[in-house]
C-alpha cells in the first residue's frame, strides 16, 4: 500500500458492474450515501469484514479499532485458519506501538508502520494488512487479511482491495463517531437509543438520558484559545467513557456537549449518576501548560420508556432539565419536570430580548480589541478588531454568543451596531493623531440587519462628522454571506463611505459561496480567510492548498489578506511563507478591552482632545 494517506475509493454507485473487480468492490464498500443511511456503525462494520471473507479469496479477516474496544474477525467456510487466535494476539501486540508511532503528528510512513512480516515469522500464513485512518491522518486501528502459509502470496488485485476497503471502513467510522473525542456521534447515539427501546423486554420499563453541557467552554477559549478547548473538550470525552464504561454508551452530540443513556434506570437513580460525573468532571486535572483548567458540567436528567417516550421528545426533555441545572447556578444536577419546558420556552427569549434591551439602555456593553499584526516584512501597519461583551451581575463579560441570537431574533442587531459605532469612535476619537501617524486602524463589524436599515448610513455619515475620528483610522467589516444575500445595499454603503476614506474587511471569507467573481464589484481592502482553513495550514495538504488560493487571487486583485484562528507559532510560520499579509487569533494576540489598548498609545502620546459628546 501506499505510504501516502489512505484514499476513499467508493462503489461505483448504481452501474452494473463490468468486471469480477467492479463487483467485488460493490459487496465490500458503501457509497457515501449508504454510509449515512446505516444502522449502527457496529452492525455496518460487522457486515464488511463477514463480505471479506465470504466473497474475497481469503481464510481469514480481522478489524480491530482499539480505542473504541472493537475487534471483527470472520473466517471462510471452507478453509479456516488453524492459527487465528495466535494471530490476533500477535497483531494486539504490535498494534499499540503502530497506532502511538503514527498518531504522534509527523508523518507516518504507513507501509512501513503496517508491515506483517514479523508475525508471519512466528505465525504460520501469508497476511498483509491496511490502517484504518480517519479525517485523513489519524489512525484508528487495522484490517488484516490471512490466507494459510502454503498459499500463493496476495496479489496486487487484493492488495487494491484491502486498500478499498480500508478505506470503506474509515468512512463508516467518520460517519458515526465523534473525530476529537473518538465518542459515538448523536446519530450513532440515537440508534443506541432506538436499539435499546426496541429491545427493552417491557414497554413500562424505564431508562435515563443524562444530557451534559461542560459550563463556561467559552471562557476557557478566551483564556487559553481554541487548542486548550480542544483538549479539554477531548479529556472529558475520556473521563465519560473511562468512568461509564459499564453503565451505558456515551455520545458527544455537540460541541460542548454529551449524552449518557443509562438502561433500566429511573430517574432519581438516574440523578444519582449524574451527581457522580458532575463530581468527577469538577475534579478533572488538566493543566495547559503550567495553567490549571477548572471545570464543572451542568446535567440534565430525563426518562425514556418505549411505552410514552419518542427518541426526540426525551432528548429534549434532557435538554431542558440542563438548561434547569444551568439557571440554578451551574454545576449542579436537575430532573425534568413537565412544567419546566413550559416555563423555560417563553421565558429563555424574553429574558435574552430584555438583556440586550437592558445594555442598550445603560450602556452595559464592554468594547473589547483583538490586535491583527503583520505576517511579512513589506506588511507594516497594525490594526484591531473590535469586539463586543456582555455584563454579568457580578461585572465580568459575557461572550456574544450568549446574546447575540436573542439581539437578531428580535431584530435588535441595528441598536447594537449604533451603540458599538458610536461609543467606539468617541473612544477613539481621543487618539486620532496618534493613530494616524501609526497607520493604525479599528475595525467595527456591521450585520446584515444594519446594512438593510435604509437610515443606518446616514447615521454612521453623522457619526463620522459628529465625532471627528479621522476616517482612515475606521474599517468596517461586513461577512461574505452578508454581503451576498444583500449585495446592492453592501456595495452602495462600501462606495459611500470608502469615498470618505474609510476601509473595509470582507469576513469568513471561504465559508459561504466563495466565488471571487463577486469581489470584483466590491470596494474592500481586506479579505479574511475563514478560519476553517487557516487552523489546519500546517497538518493538512488541502487547507493549505486552500489559503495559498485565496491569498494569490486575492493579491491579484489588490487586496490585502487577513487569516483568522491564528493559534500558534506552526501555523503563524505557515502563513508568512505564502505571504499571507496579517494574521488574527490566540496565536497572534489575545483579546483585550479597549480601553486598555488605547492606553497603550497614551503611553506615547497624550490625548490631543477630548471627544465631543451629544
Amino acid at each position: 500500500m501506499s505510504s501516502q494517506k489512505v484514499s476513499k475509493i467508493r462503489a461505483p454507485g448504481s452501474r452494473r458492474p463490468r468486471n469480477g473487480f467492479d463487483r467485488q468492490l460493490e459487496l465490500v464498500c458503501h457509497s457515501d450515501e449508504q454510509v449515512h443511511q446505516i444502522k449502527g456503525a457496529r452492525n455496518a462494520l460487522v457486515d464488511v469484514v463477514n463480505k471479506c471473507s465470504k466473497y474475497l479469496d481469503i481464510s481469514f479477516a480481522i478489524l480491530i479499532l482499539k480505542d473504541k474496544g472493537i475487534t471483527l474477525r470472520s473466517e471462510s467456510d471452507g478453509e479456516p485458519l488453524a492459527n487465528s487466535d495466535k494471530l490476533v494476539r500477535e497483531l494486539n501486540k504490535r498494534l499499540a506501538g503502530w497506532l502511538e508511532t503514527a498518531n504522534k503528528g509527523a508523518a507516518a510512513d504507513l507501509d512501513a508502520l503496517t508491515n506483517v512480516r514479523e508475525i508471519e515469522a512466528i505465525v504460520p500464513c501469508k497476511c498483509i494488512a491496511a490502517p484504518v485512518v480517519v479525517d485523513e491522518d489519524k489512525m484508528e486501528g487495522i484490517l488484516l487479511f490471512a490466507n494459510h502459509a502454503e498459499s500463493a502470496d496476495f496479489g496486487k488485485h487484493t492488495h487494491a482491495l484491502l486498500q478499498a476497503i480500508a478505506a470503506n471502513l474509515s468512512s463508516i467510522v467518520e460517519a458515526r463517531f465523534d473525530s476529537l473525542t473518538g465518542l459515538p456521534n448523536r446519530n450513532e447515539f440515537e440508534y443506541l437509543l432506538e436499539k435499546r427501546m426496541s429491545g427493552s423486554r417491557s414497554k413500562s420499563t424505564l431508562h435515563s438520558i443524562l444530557h451534559l453541557n461542560l459550563d463556561e467552554l467559552q471562557s476557557v477559549e478566551e483564556s487559553f484559545g481554541c487548542a486548550a478547548r480542544d483538549e479539554t473538550i477531548r479529556q472529558v470525552g475520556l473521563l465519560l467513557a473511562r468512568e461509564l464504561k459499564d453503565i451505558g454508551p456515551v455520545a458527544r452530540i455537540g460541541e460542548d456537549e454529551f449524552s449518557i443513556l443509562v438502561a433500566n434506570c429511573p430517574a432519581d437513580r438516574g440523578w444519582c449518576i449524574g451527581q457522580d460525573v458532575r463530581r468527577a468532571i469538577s475534579n478533572l486535572s488538566i493543566m495547559w501548560g503550567d495553567r490549571p483548567i477548572k471545570l464543572t458540567a451542568s446535567i440534565g436528567v430525563a426518562q425514556l420508556s418505549a411505552e410514552a417516550e419518542t427518541i426526540e421528545s426525551a432528548l429534549a426533555a434532557a435538554n431542558i432539565a440542563c438548561v434547569v441545572a444551568k439557571d440554578r447556578g451551574r454545576d449542579r444536577v436537575a430532573i425534568y419536570r413537565h412544567a419546566d419546558a413550559l416555563m423555560l420556552h417563553g421565558r429563555e427569549r424574553t429574558q435574552g430580548i430584555e438583556f440586550v434591551q437592558q445594555a442598550l439602555r445603560n450602556d452595559d456593553f464592554l468594547l473589547y480589541c483583538q490586535q491583527i499584526k503583520p505576517l511579512t516584512t513589506t506588511t507594516r501597519t497594525s490594526h484591531f478588531e473590535i469586539l463586543l461583551r456582555g455584563i454579568d451581575d457580578q461585572g465580568n463579560p459575557i461572550a456574544p454568543n450568549n446574546f447575540m441570537p436573542h439581539a437578531e431574533h428580535s431584530r435588535l442587531m441595528p441598536a447594537v451596531d449604533r451603540w458599538v459605532i458610536t461609543h467606539s469612535l468617541e473612544m477613539l476619537a481621543d487618539f486620532g493623531s496618534q493613530l494616524a501617524k501609526e497607520e493604525s486602524f479599528f475595525a467595527i463589524n456591521l450585520s446584515g440587519q444594519s446594512i438593510c436599515d435604509n437610515s443606518f448610513l446616514d447615521f454612521v455619515i453623522g457619526e463620522l462628522s459628529r465625532i471627528g475620528v479621522p476616517t482612515t483610522a475606521v474599517c468596517f467589516e461586513l461577512t461574505e454571506t452578508t454581503t451576498i444575500l444583500n449585495m446592492s445595499r453592501a456595495k452602495q454603503f462600501m462606495s459611500v463611505l470608502r469615498e470618505k476614506g474609510c476601509r473595509f474587511s470582507l469576513d469568513d471569507f471561504g465559508s459561504g459561496l466563495s466565488s471571487f467573481s463577486y469581489l470584483k464589484t466590491l470596494p474592500i481592502d481586506f479579505l479574511k480567510i475563514d478560519g476553517q482553513f487557516v487552523r489546519e495550514i500546517a497538518e493538512d495538504p488541502v487547507s493549505n492548498a486552500m489559503v495559498a488560493a485565496i491569498n494569490q487571487m486575492s493579491h491579484a486583485m489588490g487586496l490585502k489578506t487577513i487569516a483568522e484562528y491564528v493559534e500558534n507559532s506552526a501555523i503563524k510560520t505557515q502563513l508568512s511563507s505564502l505571504g499571507v499579509d496579517y494574521g488574527q487569533g490566540f496565536g497572534i494576540a489575545k483579546p483585550r478591552p479597549l480601553a486598555d489598548q488605547l492606553a497603550s498609545l497614551a503611553m506615547r502620546v497624550k490625548p490631543i482632545r477630548k471627544a465631543r459628546r451629544g
